[in-house]
């Protein structure tokens, strides 16, 4: 909960202009900031005016952002300069050595996280200057056919990619919805298994064929070249490796991009490097949504909430997905109370997004986190931030800092 006065004319396209309210929000919570270094760290100090008299359990909180992943796990289970470490997308198996060492503890959880590719429905050619990746920009030259969207998911095999990257702590799915149950859609499930040589006969059947013999497809004379990109992470860029010798065996030629997490999730309107931007072909990340009911989460593809210059980039609908048959769905759920129809319009809605294949799901993620085995009161949860209750963590008796 925010302050409605400080952020009165924060609203909108304005949003990210409001640095003073964004940077020092009035809020409810434990703590309030003392200092915001944006793409570094963020400094808190216990709420005097806290609601339990009695909390927080700590008189200051250092936020440190940026960095890789790896690093913030040792920070905590190594060196112990830290005391939590979140998203540690990392080999399973370093991260188990790190905590065999006693300095930390890792907890996982798992909610409705999934690892995605989003296949950008717009133009992102750099030669269309400002209007890249834009309505006016025109459609993209062939990830619009779900033809080679498909043929692109079944050149991958997220069972290797899953047990790869994650271990027990993720599972490969074929929805961005997979959870909860009542909303899990089982219609796609196909994608489940790895299939080469039905994506090759895919793309001959229609006609999209290497005709120079350089190795690379062509769409109606375009080559199938791509740009894919992701934030610097070692099991993203794993990922990102096995899936272009994987498309190269379909005759896709990919080039690999990597973008410092704290750029390419900033949300600065003047960096050609945010996911929002999207100036690339197909992009890597995982998101998902805060609570159990998806109506809010599904309703980030309509076509009006497309990022876009006009509202500073801002918006949700990443890919530039626009379907009126699917803002209909949105609509429909957003006046249906019965649970058992609104899990058929969310699976629905799941369902039109991964048959036009400008999303391919490869992994439902677990949270995996790590803090001090000094720390106490954390109760992580994947539906919700992981420091929903921050106030009650404290530290065990005879184990401060020095």
């Amino acid at each position: 909960m925010i302050q409605a006065a400080q952020f009165a004319d924060c609203l909108g396209a304005r949003a990210p202009e409001c640095t003073e309210a964004n940077f020092g929000p009035i809020g409810t919570g434990p703590f309030v900031v003392d200092e915001f270094r944006p793409n570094d760290v963020i400094e808190f100090s216990a709420n005097e005016n806290f609601r339990n008299p009695d909390q927080p359990g700590f008189a200051t909180v250092t936020f440190r952002g940026g960095g890789d992943a790896v690093s913030a796990a040792r920070s905590v289970c190594q060196t112990g300069e830290f005391d939590y470490a979140w998203n540690l997308q990392i080999d399973p198996q370093i991260l188990a050595d790190m905590e065999a060492e006693g300095l930390c503890t890792v907890v996982t959880a798992f909610g409705t996280s999934v690892e995605r590719l989003h296949l950008n429905q717009t133009n992102p050619d750099p030669e269309l200057g400002d209007i890249r990746s834009t309505a006016e920009a025109g459609p993209h030259p062939f990830l619009t056919d779900p033809i080679v969207g498909q043929a692109l998911s079944m050149a991958i095999d997220r069972v290797l990619l899953t047990e790869l990257g994650y271990g027990a702590g993720g599972a490969p799915t074929c929805n961005v919805l997979p959870a909860p149950e009542l909303y899990a859609s089982t219609a796609n499930d196909a994608c489940l298994e790895q299939d080469l040589e039905g994506a090759i006969a895919l793309l001959d059947e229609a006609g999209i064929v290497d005709s120079d013999g350089d190795g690379i497809r062509e769409y109606e004379g375009t080559p199938l070249s791509v740009v894919f990109q992701t934030s610097t992470n070692a099991v993203r860029q794993d990922y990102q490796a096995l899936i272009q010798d994987w498309w190269s065996q379909i005759g896709v030629d990919t080039e690999l991009r990597n973008i410092d997490a704290s750029v390419f999730f900033g949300g600065d309107p003047a960096s050609p490097d945010t996911f929002q931007k999207f100036y690339a072909d197909i992009e890597m990340y995982t998101n998902n949504f805060a609570g159990v009911d998806p109506q809010a989460y599904m309703a980030n593809w309509v076509c009006d909430d497309w990022p876009r210059p006009e509202t500073q980039w801002q918006g949700a609908n990443i890919q530039r997905f626009c379907d009126p048959a699917y803002d209909e769905l949105v609509a429909e759920m957003s006046t249906t109370a019965d649970l058992e129809e609104r899990g058929r319009l969310a699976r629905e809605m799941n369902d039109m997004l991964m048959q036009s294949y400008s999303i391919i799901p490869i992994t439902h993620r677990g949270g995996v986190s790590a803090h001090a085995a000094s720390l106490e009161g954390i109760s992580m949860s994947d539906w919700d931030s992981e420091l929903w209750n921050i106030a009650e963590w404290t530290r065990t008796p005879g184990m401060e800092r020095e």
